[in-house]
């Protein structure tokens, strides 16, 4: 579709993209793999963790009670042979301590301690790490490398997320070809990535309606959601709108937004179809504004708690348009913007966008803002 006759206003053009767009099923992954994808159902400890005191570190097992009144000059002599432990080991029947390497010594048949030593030191009791029934995440959080060693403890070895399969369709020359373009390709499978999604490289189509239409037909067999990338400019050659309108339905053709204005979207064979822009100043932009909400709602995601910051300089802005101002964000928690209606690359790679609503015409200094960031925040 060439000769773009409007721009939808953005919230409208996203609710009508998410009104066609369920959650996908969930699939069990091993943890490793479902790491940052987003759980399909809440995760509880089902037993406590761990389920009986084990020791803490390296050490003997030893009874507390036994050490009372030890030290330097009056070593306490275990009347029962100590026990060598490792880390995670359970305790022996009438022990509740567990003393260091060192702080044990032997006189011939005997074992002795130089200090006394307190019930529960260098020991973890039932429960410690997690309480039977305890909620670690719930459905719609995202799966942290940090909620391994609890769900190792409780002998978890996969869970069950909802993960999205994304295709990638390079449409043209410019993006067919290797060479630059093929960066963009990596931002987005990084992107979706942090999303909890799996971007696939489809076979690429030329310039030619036809063409693109039989890839998206092809790509939403495998993929719930399509990315048709390049070829959605005003230009003669620029047909990918005209593709999805011939392989399934075109719902819109330019968002009201800068940049990105040239995204569209639409759906094949009920699966939704994201057109993005070949600019890798766009289709970043489009990919934050169009993308991202399709993959939370695929997925399920739970909204995360907004990252707040006060501007470090003035921002100006366009009325009629959403406008996106990349941010450096500084150590005294303040934000500078680098731009405005625009992602440069060297701005880009700041990771932080502030979304300027259409009815705006910038903020000044000083001003309270809200981060919106590209993935979550380390």
């Amino acid at each position: 579709m060439t000769g773009l006759r409007s721009l939808t206003v953005l919230d409208e053009a996203t609710a009508l993209l998410l009104a066609g767009i369920a959650a996908v099923a969930p699939r069990s992954l091993p943890l490793a793999e479902a790491v940052g994808c987003v759980l399909a159902v809440p995760l509880e400890a089902t037993a406590p963790a761990p389920p009986c005191a084990v020791a803490r570190w390296d050490g003997w097992a030893i009874a507390a009670a036994d050490t009372l009144g030890a030290g330097p000059y009056a070593p306490a002599v275990l009347s029962v042979p100590p026990r060598l432990l490792q880390p995670g080991d359970a305790l022996p029947p009438g022990t509740d301590a567990v003393l260091p390497l060192p702080e044990l010594v032997r006189e011939g048949p005997f074992a002795q301690v130089l200090d006394a030593v307190a019930p529960g030191s260098g020991v973890r009791w039932p429960g410690e790490d997690a309480a039977a029934g305890t909620l670690l995440r719930a459905a719609g959080e995202r799966l942290s490398p940090l909620d391994l060693p609890v769900l190792a403890a409780l002998g978890v070895t996969e869970v069950a997320v909802r993960r999205p399969r994304l295709g990638w369709l390079a449409i043209g020359d410019e993006i067919m070809a290797d060479g630059g373009r093929d960066t963009l390709f990596a931002t987005c499978a990084a992107l979706a990535q942090a999303a909890g999604a799996a971007l696939l490289r489809l076979p690429p189509a030329p310039d030619d309606a036809a063409a693109i239409a039989g890839a998206l037909r092809a790509g939403a067999e495998v993929c719930d959601l399509l990315l048709a990338v390049g070829g959605t400019g005003d230009g003669a050659g620029d047909v990918t709108a005209a593709g999805l309108r011939e392989a399934g339905r075109l719902a819109l053709h330019g968002i009201g937004a800068r940049p990105g204005t040239t995204a569209g979207f639409g759906e094949v064979a009920l699966r939704p179809v994201v057109l993005l822009p070949g600019s890798p100043g766009d289709a970043p932009a489009a990919w934050l504004l169009l993308v991202r909400p399709a993959l939370d709602a695929l997925t399920g995601a739970v909204p995360t708690p907004p990252l707040r910051a006060r501007l470090a300089r003035k921002v100006t802005s366009t009325v009629g348009l959403v406008e996106l101002a990349p941010l450096r964000r500084l150590a005294d928690g303040r934000a500078e913007p680098l731009a405005t209606g625009a992602l440069p690359l060297h701005a880009l790679a700041s990771g932080a966008v502030l979304i300027l609503p259409a009815a705006s015409e910038g903020a000044e200094a000083g001003t309270e803002i809200t981060i919106t960031l590209f993935w979550p925040d380390p």
